[in-house]
């Protein structure tokens, strides 16, 4: 270093060791000065200048402290030095520093500026001096000095030449500053040298160094300690150590976790892991294996074998049947969510049950598997979140969408390079105890339906649900039975068709159904609106919906079976007042209607129905899938023949589909072409002859529809088509139809009639056999008569007024009827 000018820089003091000019030394910083020296003044100095375009170094004084430390002195003479690399990493709740430092040159302390937090001081440069005057001469005396040390090879080549060398003083001030920095001597001793501004007194100080210690040990020579040359060999080295330190300490860590996990493990479990413990104690740390070893022990370690949330053991396992709370369980769950009381009284029994059961052996309860199924937004996952907080569990979440590997679920063989635990012993270590909540997100979903990985996938998953096999799973990486007896595990879904029979049967399924608009009310008042207002900041000017702005919110922008683009349009309401109140408008207090028209502009749902239906040929048909339900619209028209034909011999007719369809719904198409032809003419008065095409369309055609309960509503257009009578506007239909007639019973009664209610239908027609469906959502949304049927011709009759075959052969019910056999109607419900 040519020249610095004096300056301020932060001190840092290290103790036992001296550190000169060109060496390199790795500090890790542990005082609480030097912490605040790091903290305060290096780290963002440190990394500022590696993202500048020039790089400038960061500069530090470094000294060495003698005596005690309640009187400790630094020395003389320091060392300004570089920061060639600082690190940090986090240890519990704080962070680790370490740095790298190369010394450039000798300073001493002109002031001191600063004692508190860290030391601080204006330091100079002192430049060596050189006179040339020794008793011997110097090349003598270099010889000796050389001569006398144990040197590596490259130090005796170094060792620099007097004669005819005009820079024999600074090649001879290296060499000697890297021969003390290296020898085996005392700090004090170390300090001298460092002290030593003159070339030649500290040469002669390294010879009486060395004769005095010749003459303690008997001749022997002063040894040098191997150490690094060169940056990049000191970066290699200390990272080495220092891990091979860590290593040490980890394994000594390892081997006393283990024997105290000795009481929780069955004998199988814990020699195997003393095995592999002493395999890793043999190993040398450089070796692969050894790495592989060492993870594998720290994750068998981290599980939680012993651990539990004993909150929830105690309110599970107490053998007193009061000991347990249950109107705290409901209250909690009324807390966090409105309705699903089917849901709410399914988990109060198993906690009423496990209450009962959990201290008797004979009779305990192994892990609950609930299946909670319905549409996005109706709360599956944050019923899931209620449940832990009301059985006090931990609580953990395994997205298992898209899920079409085994090894997700039971790990990998821990032989193979780059293997891992499973998901489900990994969400058990995050949780720390042996009995949290899992949450089994979208087992719907698991890889491509009827693909080989998906059943391997699904074959994984029994072994976890089912409560005869849980209590010793074996994960591939863990390689030794765990229970997961004491976990309790809540799957959510969308649907059941994709899930795997098997698997389907080791749950217990509860249906979540689609909110109506009350429950929706009721919700964004006493939840969404309150916690919007929260998170936007609005809490100081407080902010009200009407009553009827939020029923327009709900009918006129969203149409979901949940609650989450209801939940958008609210934040969106909420972030327009925010606005206000930062620009120091006066904030709205009340939003009405018309403030939301403004906020949200123009109304993105409007009443199909309305528009559509009321003309020949169109009927309301209801689907669902695994969004939740929806009105289906069917639209037909006949195409007639302008040609000259004979009369007595009718053209044969074709049929025209359109609408992404899939095969089961291009054949009801079919049939009900095919009964209209046949059954009809006996019901009205029909001439076909001069019809040559049907085509039948279904509206939306992007979307892919498939299923054969849209029967009733084909037939029901083409009549319509055929007789121009119109379907009226305020009935909905779903059935699958037979070739003599017959109505079956199909799926999704329950996500159909919500959606008739959020269409503003009033009335549905249901299959008689889904009269018991039909009879247990009726409750919740009264507003909607329900009326059941058997054949079509009853069908006819109630949409058209056309008679039947057969007085006695009617079957229609309505949802308050008996099930009589005469033709029937009553009033809505």
């Amino acid at each position: 270093m040519e020249q610095l000018p004096q300056s301020t820089l932060p001190i840092l003091t290290i103790r036992d060791s001296v550190l000169f000019p060109g060496a390199y030394m790795r500090i890790a910083v542990g005082r609480e000065s030097s912490l605040r020296l790091v903290q305060d003044s290096l780290w963002d100095a440190f990394h500022r200048s590696l993202d500048s375009a020039q790089i400038k170094p960061v500069l530090l004084g470094v000294f060495t402290e003698h005596g005690l430390k309640e009187n400790h002195t630094l020395g003389q003479v320091g060392t300004v030095a570089r920061i060639i690399q600082l690190q940090r990493s986090r240890s519990n709740q704080t962070f680790d520093y370490s740095m790298l430092i190369q010394a450039l040159a000798r300073v001493s302390i002109v002031e001191v500026t600063q004692t508190d937090p860290f030391l601080e001081a204006t330091v100079q440069l002192e430049k060596d001096t050189f006179d040339g005057k020794t008793k011997v001469p110097l090349q003598q005396l270099i010889s000796q000095v050389s001569s006398g040390l144990s040197l590596g090879k490259s130090m005796q080549l170094i060792a620099p030449r007097v004669q005819n060398d005009p820079n024999i003083a600074s090649k001879l001030s290296v060499w000697l500053d890297m021969l003390a920095a290296h020898i085996q001597a005392s700090a004090a001793e170390k300090q001298m040298v460092l002290n030593a501004i003159n070339v030649i007194h500290r040469l002669e100080l390294l010879w009486a160094m060395l004769q005095h210690h010749k003459g303690k040990g008997a001749g022997q020579r002063l040894t040098i300690k191997p150490q690094p040359m060169t940056a990049a060999a000191a970066l290699r080295d200390t990272d080495d150590n220092a891990k091979a330190n860590d290593d040490d300490d980890d394994v000594r860590s390892l081997e006393k976790k283990i024997l105290a996990l000795k009481p929780h493990l069955s004998d199988e479990t814990f020699h195997m892991a003393i095995r592999e413990h002493r395999r890793l104690k043999r190993m040398n740390a450089n070796q692969p294996e050894h790495h592989v070893i060492l993870t594998y022990l720290e994750f068998f370690c981290a599980l939680p074998w012993a651990n539990a949330d004993t909150d929830a053991e105690s309110i599970s396992s107490s053998p007193s049947p009061s000991s347990l709370d249950l109107s705290a369980v409901q209250a909690q769950l009324n807390k966090d969510h409105y309705g699903m009381q089917k849901v709410k009284s399914r988990l109060v029994e198993y906690m009423a049950v496990r209450n009962l059961t959990m201290h008797n052996p004979k009779t305990r309860t192994k892990g609950l598997i609930l299946c909670l199924v319905g549409p996005p937004g109706v709360g599956k996952t944050s019923l899931a979140q209620s449940i832990a907080t009301a059985t006090n569990r931990t609580l953990q979440r395994l997205a298992l969408g898209g899920v079409s590997d085994e090894s997700e679920i039971r790990g990998h063989r821990k032989t193979y390079i780059g293997a891992m635990p499973g998901n489900v012993l990994v969400a058990l270590q995050r949780a720390g105890v042996s009995n949290p909540l899992i949450v089994l997100d979208e087992i719907d979903k698991l890889g491509v339906k009827g693909h080989s990985a998906n059943n391997a996938v699904a074959h994984a998953l029994l072994e976890v649900l089912d409560p005869h096999q849980n209590d010793s799973f074996k994960d591939h990486y863990l390689n030794v039975p765990f229970d997961l007896s004491r976990v309790m595990f809540v799957a959510t879904a969308n649907s059941l068709d994709t899930i795997p029979r098997p698997l389907l049967d080791r749950m217990e399924i509860v249906h979540i159904e689609g909110y109506t608009t009350v429950e929706k009310l009721a919700i964004a008042e006493q939840y969404i609106v309150p916690r919007q207002v929260t998170d936007h900041g609005l809490t100081a000017a407080p902010l009200e919906f009407t009553t009827e702005a939020l029923e327009y919110v709900i009918s006129h922008y969203t149409r979901e079976a949940g609650v989450r683009d209801l939940q958008r349009k609210i934040g969106s309401i909420c972030r327009h007042v925010a606005v206000q109140v930062v620009n120091g408008q006066p904030p709205v207090e009340v939003i009405s209607v018309e403030m939301v028209q403004d906020v949200l502009g123009q109304e993105t749902v409007r009443n199909d129905v309305a528009l559509r239906a009321g003309v020949p040929g169109v009927s309301t048909g209801l689907a669902w899938s695994s969004a939740g339900g929806s009105i289906l619209f069917v639209e037909a028209s006949a195409v007639t023949s302008t040609s000259s034909r004979d009369a007595s011999a009718p053209l044969p007719i074709q049929l025209t589909l359109t609408g992404t369809l899939g095969e089961c719904m291009k054949e009801s198409a079919q049939l009900a072409v095919t009964w209209l032809k046949v059954h009809l003419p006996a019901l009205h008065p029909v001439d076909f002859t001069a019809v040559s095409e049907f085509h039948v369309h279904f509206p939306e055609g992007a979307t892919p529809k498939d299923g054969p309960s849209a029967g009733v509503a084909i037939v029901c257009a083409l009549v319509s088509v055929v007789t121009q009578l119109v379907v009226p506007v305020d009935l909905a239909m779903t059935g699958e139809i037979t070739l003599r007639g017959v109505v079956l019973p199909v799926g999704g009664i329950t996500q159909k009639v919500h959606a008739a209610a959020r269409a503003g239908i009033s009335r549905v027609l249901l299959p008689l056999a889904n009269r018991k469906d039909g009879d247990s959502v009726h409750a919740s949304v009264p507003s909607v008569e329900l009326i059941y049927v058997q054949t079509i011709a009853d069908v006819l009759q109630i949409v058209f007024g056309l008679p039947t075959h057969s007085k006695d052969d009617a079957k229609i019910v309505t949802s308050s009827s008996s099930t009589s056999s005469s033709p029937r109607r009553t009033s809505r419900l």
